[in-house]
């Protein structure tokens, strides 16, 4: 069995609307945490970056400050829970500073990776980041589990997402991009899909005992949109497709509508892409 890690958790998020959908962007949110390199070993450079959002905020970026810490305290027995006390300190000795601002890059505390909880299906230990955002008038928390490994593994790497395409009914397909915006009307439905790099889905070996089997990646997509919703808010390999339609939260006509697309790997690598439209 194959088990799935949540690389994100939001922790903390007054959300303006508790009812609506987590692929509907409002307020201040972090959205994803890419690393790079996605895997590590203890006392390694580390390049850690945010897709965050601020609708409240008009000017490019939301006005968002992040600080980054890892968190060195041990899970309990038997679990792979983030210790509660890594999000309740603004400070202590288990938390490690990595850095101010969307990018930092910072040092992995050499830390004992048997104190990290236990290691999931495909072998992989991680160590909690909290991502702690502030903007003129709200805070969110977010924890990102970095894979970290013995020195010498073979290191798993980011997916690499190549476009955003817009499907059209007879299946062709039109490449988006970021600095072209898509004119929409309300009620519009656009059938979108992520496409990925060629060597995104790596093949790994198992975890003993299972060591001489190798597996490839399964690759996810979810989406996010500050307006309208979407029919699959995930998509994979089975279910590339997801419409997009113009039918809820919609903004002021003129105003631009932002569409992210997460990309994951079942191993802690993340990547993700945006697209603007225009609501007419």
């Amino acid at each position: 069995m194959r088990v799935w890690l949540p690389c994100l958790l939001l922790l903390c998020a007054c959300r303006p609307n508790p009812f609506a959908p987590v692929s509907h962007l409002e307020g201040l949110r972090i959205v994803a945490v890419r690393a790079q390199p996605p895997e590590v070993a203890p006392g390694d450079s580390v390049t850690l970056d945010a897709l965050a959002v601020n609708t409240d905020d008009a000017a490019d970026g939301g006005g968002i400050e992040i600080d980054w810490n890892a968190c060195t305290l041990p899970s309990l027995p038997g679990s792979t829970s983030i210790p509660p006390q890594c999000f309740q300190s603004a400070s202590g000795k288990y938390l490690v500073p990595l850095g101010q601002g969307l990018e930092v890059t910072g040092q992995v505390p050499p830390i004992d990776l048997s104190k990290l909880g236990l290691a999931d299906s495909s072998g992989g230990i991680y160590l909690p980041i909290r991502a702690r955002a502030k903007s003129p008038t709200d805070e969110v928390d977010a924890a990102y589990h970095l894979r970290v490994s013995h020195a010498g593994a073979a290191a798993n790497r980011n997916p690499k997402l190549t476009d955003l395409l817009l499907v059209a009914a007879g299946g062709s397909t039109t490449a988006l991009h970021e600095d072209t915006p898509v004119t929409v009307h309300a009620g519009d439905r656009l059938t979108l899909r992520a496409s990925f790099s060629k060597d995104s889905a790596e093949i790994y070996s198992l975890p003993p005992p299972h060591q001489t089997e190798k597996v490839t990646e399964i690759l996810r997509v979810s989406w996010f949109a500050t307006a309208g919703s979407f029919s699959h808010p995930a998509t994979g390999e089975s279910k590339p497709d997801t419409d997009w339609r113009a039918d809820q939260y919609l903004p002021a006509r003129g105003t631009r509508i932002e569409i992210f697309a997460v990309a994951r790997d079942e191993r802690g690598g993340t990547d993700f892409a945006r697209r603007v439209l225009v609501l007419r």
